[in-house]
């Protein structure tokens, strides 16, 4: 799995706990393989951060996020833009592939059209 993990704007390190804090959004949240992406949305909102989750469908596990606490939002990696837009980070996996090279780069690429700095 690789990851793209990304800080919008402010460079601040995540610890804040400020009711005000922004989202961090966690793409492939309702994803099954390996889970990767469910695991972090726990985790994170598990120490306190809000969370964006971007899934594909509206299904039981878009609905389970919602009950963890997360912000679901139904897209895919075509609508980053909306999905990116207002959140303090990105944590973006997919597994190596060829095909999903591209999807890495207008990920990349869209984050950093909205402020993003390399934590």
């Amino acid at each position: 799995m690789n990851t793209l993990n990304v800080r919008l704007e402010s460079g601040n390190d995540m610890k804040t706990d400020t009711a005000n804090e922004r989202p961090v959004l966690v793409t492939g949240a309702a994803g099954d393989l390996g889970a990767i992406g469910r695991n972090v949305t726990g985790m994170l909102l598990d120490k306190g951060h809000k969370v964006r989750a971007l899934v594909r469908r509206e299904d039981q596990r878009a609905e389970d996020l919602r009950r963890l606490g997360a912000e679901v939002v139904q897209g895919d990696l075509t609508s980053k833009h909306k999905a990116i837009e207002g959140c303090s980070r990105v944590y973006f996996g997919m597994s190596i592939s060829a095909a999903y090279l591209e999807a890495t780069i207008n990920t990349a690429a869209v984050a950093r059209h909205h402020g993003s700095k390399p934590s």
